[in-house]
Formats: structure tokens, C-alpha cells, sequence
């Protein structure tokens, strides 16, 4: 660990769940290395499957905090790193494929992305997939109430029409499918 009065020599760096693509559900967090010992750091949860971004949020953390209390608490079930430029690619891709479907990023996603400012996609290379087997796959989550889930299937009719996509839906009332 640096010693508190060291600034980090890091710029900004970016991570992703490790299983972001085998189960289309995961974390993206870019992080921002300020002089002053302070982290900027954007968190967002993705669902390359259907919603884009899901959830974000925006926080200020000490370096001395970063990686026990902030990126284990994110990164639970592992993490990898990816480049900045990739990240934000990924993150900017996943909520053009949501707005195609009619589907809108979560309303923190615009305070969260204050950290995407300065990072090029343009010097990103890879190539990102959305959906599942060519298709809008929708995993009504704990949080989805039966009306929210009604919604997204209903605009997922109007857009892709009907089984043009998948979807799970939670047995009786949400509360299961991706509970700890």
C-alpha cells in the first residue's frame, strides 16, 4: 500500500465483473486518481442483455480506502481489468442498445458518468455484443415489481415484436432470482 502523503501514479483505470459476458449481468467501474489522495470513481451495472445500465452511482473515496473497502465490496465475485477507453465503450454501447429497445439508463447514469469525460472510445478496438443468442433476453430482477416487468415486456413487444426476445420472470413476487 502507498503511504497516505504519496499521491498514486495512477491516472485512471477500469475494471469489469468477471462474469459481465457469461451471465449479462454485471459491474463496470472507472476510477479517477486525484493529486489530493481523493478517487472519483463511477460504478455502473450493466445488463449487456436487455437494460443497458440498470443502476449507478458516483463516489469520492481516499486511495487509502480503494482497493479493501471500495473495489472488494463492488468486485464480490471477482473482477478484471480493461482499459478506460474499452469501459466507457462498454458502458456507452450498453445504453445505445437499452435506447434502441425503448429502454431508458438509470437516472444516476448521467452523475455517474462524470468519470467517462477525456476517455477516447476511439481508442478502443474490441467490439461489444449485446443480448443473448442474438436477442433481447429481459431477467426481471428482485427490485422489478410485476407493473415494472409488465412495462419492459410491453415495450419489448413494440419494438421487437413478439418472440423476437426472452425473458424470466420472478415466480410470485420479486425477490429471488439474484437475492445473496
Amino acid at each position: 500500500m502507498q503511504p497516505l502523503n504519496e499521491p498514486s501514479k495512477r491516472a485512471t483505470e477500469a475494471f469489469i465483473s468477471e462474469s459481465l459476458f457469461d451471465s449479462g449481468m454485471g459491474y463496470a467501474a472507472i476510477s479517477r486518481f486525484k493529486s489530493d489522495g481523493r478517487v472519483e470513481a463511477g460504478v455502473f451495472l450493466l445488463d449487456i442483455y436487455c437494460l443497458g445500465v440498470k443502476d449507478a452511482f458516483f463516489t469520492q473515496i481516499h486511495q487509502s480506502e480503494y482497493e479493501e473497502r471500495f473495489l472488494a465490496k463492488v468486485f464480490r465475485d471477482g473482477r478484471q481489468a480493461i482499459t478506460p477507453p474499452c469501459a466507457r465503450k462498454l458502458i456507452e454501447d450498453a445504453v445505445a442498445y437499452a435506447r434502441a429497445l425503448g429502454l431508458a439508463a438509470h437516472p444516476d447514469y448521467k452523475k455517474a458518468a462524470r468519470v467517462l469525460g477525456g476517455i477516447s472510445v476511439e481508442d478502443c478496438p474490441r467490439t461489444f455484443t449485446f443480448g443473448k443468442d442474438g436477442k433481447p433476453f429481459y431477467i426481471q430482477g428482485p427490485n422489478d415489481s410485476a407493473a415494472k416487468a409488465q412495462l419492459i415486456l410491453n415495450l419489448l413487444r413494440a419494438k421487437c415484436g413478439e418472440g423476437n426476445f426472452d425473458f424470466l420472470m420472478v415466480a410470485g413476487e420479486p425477490g429471488g432470482f439474484f437475492d445473496e
